[in-house]
């Protein structure tokens, strides 16, 4: 009978527990019952994700690395709820190279992507690699990509195809046909749509795979851009999932429009204008997560895919103080900004926010690069990678402490030779290599090879103005690096690589409407 009486008291403390439970449940869920606030509650180990990507943007043309710019405040807000690294580097310095490292986290010498797609490219990124969407998508998050895409646009080389269930945006750059709006800024080219224009085709605006402008007004497009990225994050609150939101923005590539608000605002010229606009953009999303109460657990990552385009000139932003002076002076002139393996070519601004996990307003020295993003964000969700294919990046320090002296490598546009490579302070040439030519419309001497390499120290001198005398160097360090090298290239050619499909054929232009000369839909 005892035995059975503590049966029975032993049964009534699991009902009362279990109905103090389910009574707790569906308090919360009376009490507390917004989408958003459900949507905070249950994703609390799958933060949202916002991947903000300028284009063409420069380290110093924004306030928290350029404290003379004041017209950047809400990546100055973002800056101080965040971290802010100051030696971050793109994967490649030139479009379509730095967005494959970017979604890949392998470089281009493994994906095969080192130059970038055309018009009327018939391929795009190898569909043998795997985009950051595809991995996100796989553990339940919902993607969407609103902007600039450039990795192939034909069948399933499009942003369809690459694990993104929302797509609206660019196929490729803005300057890559001729635009409907009137200023657009350029150098050398006029934007707008006419018979003297030197492309045949307009540049389209895509919602998923349908055009439904063409072409595109870039004066409206900003709005239209902010207005699609926050009826994608509604869409997935409301249906309760984690999202990732990759924004590649048009901003600052040539043709420089801005919505006629923006017109002459700054007073510092249609770069600056067009810069503050972006600004603007970065805004109105950081507000709308705040306004959905879904900050805390947010993460917002805010960089450029490279350094700014010296060749246009006042419309062409800063890269200061990483100047490249020894291009400058004994290379003859060329570029040392995109289009190089100079430090103005790839170190652009990085800030990263999430409330949660990050002390706000502080400045981070560590070397870092885009590469890092995708690991980063693998360990963060819990996504393991495949085993079948080599990666280059690291997780961020704040996740898995760099013990050892970084290594990078900078690759050259078109070129498959990792000419250039980063360890810890020092900077290594073994050819130098403009692309393209600077604003005087001089390429300077060209590519030069360099036996011994030439080796800048670029936290003593980020002008990479004088190279290190080899006395100074610490010892064997010229043999350490050609085993970096070694180590590098053999990892290339014996582990997973990727073919690229680089045929062209105006087949596979996007068009809406081939009755008209310029596409016009």
């Amino acid at each position: 009978f005892t035995t059975l009486l503590y049966t029975i008291k032993f049964e009534v403390k699991i009902m009362m527990i279990v109905f103090f439970l389910l009574w707790t449940f569906n308090s919360f869920l009376i009490l507390d019952a917004s989408p958003e606030s459900i949507h905070g509650k249950l994703y609390q180990d799958k933060p949202n994700i916002v991947l903000m990507m300028a284009d063409d943007l420069g380290w110093a043309d924004v306030s928290p690395n350029n404290p003379e710019i004041d017209y950047t405040p809400n990546l100055e807000t973002l800056a101080s709820q965040g971290y802010r690294y100051t030696d971050y580097h793109s994967a490649a310095s030139v479009c379509t190279p730095s967005r494959a490292g970017l979604l890949t986290g392998r470089l281009g010498q493994r994906t095969g992507v080192i130059s970038n797609f055309g018009v009327d490219s018939e391929g795009g990124l190898p569909l043998t690699e795997h985009t950051m969407a595809d991995y996100l998508k796989s553990i339940g998050y919902s993607t969407g990509i609103i902007g600039k895409w450039h990795l192939g646009h034909h069948g399933d080389y499009h942003p369809s195809g690459r694990g993104f269930d929302y797509y609206f945006g660019l196929p490729y750059s803005n300057d890559m046909g001729c635009v409907m709006c009137s200023p657009a800024f350029n150098i050398k080219v006029n934007p707008q749509c006419g018979e003297n224009h030197m492309f045949n085709l307009s540049v389209p605006l895509f919602e998923n795979r349908k055009i439904i402008e063409q072409p595109v007004d870039l004066t409206k497009l900003t709005d239209r851009y902010i207005e699609s990225a926050q009826n994608f994050m509604s869409a997935a609150i409301q249906d309760s999932k984690p999202f990732f939101l990759y924004v590649p923005m048009t901003h600052v590539h040539v043709p420089l429009a801005t919505n006629k608000k923006y017109a002459n605002k700054t007073g510092h010229g249609h770069l600056a204008d067009a810069v503050m606009e972006m600004d603007g953009y970065v805004g109105a999303i950081t507000e709308f997560i705040k306004d959905k109460n879904i900050g805390e657990n947010t993460i917002i990552i805010f960089t450029s895919d490279n350094g700014p385009w010296e060749y246009k000139c006042d419309l062409a932003g800063s890269t200061a103080p990483y100047h490249g002076l020894w291009q400058k002076n004994q290379g003859g002139g060329g570029t040392s900004s995109k289009m190089s393996t100079w430090e103005g070519g790839h170190r652009v601004p990085f800030i990263i926010s999430w409330p949660a996990k990050l002390q706000g307003g502080l400045t981070k020295n560590d070397l870092v690069s885009a590469l890092d993003i995708l690991p980063s964000l693998a360990m963060i969700t819990n996504i393991t990678l495949p085993n079948d294919r080599e990666f280059d990046g690291i997780p961020l320090p704040f996740l898995a402490p760099h013990t050892k002296t970084r290594t990078l490598f900078h690759p050259d546009v078109d070129l498959v030779e990792l000419w250039s490579i980063r360890h810890g302070q020092y900077k290594v040439y073994y050819a130098t290599t403009p692309c393209d030519k600077d604003c005087e419309d001089s390429i300077g001497k060209g590519f030069l090879y360099h036996n011994p390499a030439l080796v800048f120290d670029v936290i003593a001198d980020p002008l990479e103005k004088s190279p290190v005398p080899m006395a100074e160097l610490p010892n064997d360090f010229y043999h350490k690096i050609e085993l970096l090298k070694k180590e590098m290239r053999d990892s290339i050619y014996t582990t997973m690589r990727s073919t690229v499909n680089w045929n062209g054929n105006k087949k596979f232009e996007a068009c809406c409407n081939e009755a008209n000369p310029y596409c016009a839909c």
